[in-house]
């Protein structure tokens, strides 16, 4: 047998599986599956503002007014009459009275400073310095601002203006 038969016979064994293979059916698309049923599931509440170290804080709106007669300064708020912290120079001592929600039971406040952090506590609403305390000295030196953190969670960020320094002298 030639080599030109046998491929020939190959050939003749493998075009009738081609034409069967080519005859197979063509496979109907299946209906898609049901989607899931969604499942509920609560939107995550939102995640509360990152709280911003006391020197990145903006400041509290207002301004410092030093009255020279009682020897008081006065921080007064933008719109608001009372004022929401006081110095007042009394008997060689600074009362420093703060609007930080404790009137009642002592409340422990972190002073924060550009030098760093002091404890005070505040009876009443006020805490009383000796005139020469280097906690004083702190404040009316602070770069720029100076803050009060009430163990109550109350806080205020104010500047550092030349009121203070004066009210400080004046009882000194």
């Amino acid at each position: 047998m030639s080599k030109r038969h046998s491929l020939l016979r190959g050939a003749a064994a493998v075009l009738p599986m081609l034409a069967i293979a080519g005859c197979a059916a063509i496979p109907k698309p299946e209906a898609p599956a049901p989607a899931p049923a969604p499942v509920a599931t609560p939107a995550p509440s939102p995640a509360p503002p990152p709280a911003l170290p006391w020197d990145e804080r903006q400041l509290d709106k207002g301004a410092w007014r030093y009255d020279a007669g009682s020897r008081t300064a006065r921080f007064v708020q933008t719109g608001n009459a009372s004022p929401l912290v006081t110095m007042a120079c009394s008997g060689g001592a600074i009362r420093l009275a703060a609007g930080l929600g404790g009137t009642g039971a002592p409340l422990d406040v972190s002073l924060r400073t550009s030098a760093g952090a002091d404890r005070l506590r505040f009876e009443g609403g006020a805490a009383t310095l000796p005139a020469r305390d280097a906690r004083l000295d702190r404040i009316a030196f602070s770069r720029g601002r100076f803050a009060l953190e009430a163990s109550n969670g109350s806080t205020l960020t104010l500047p550092v203006q030349s009121e203070i320094g004066r009210v400080i002298e004046d009882c000194r």
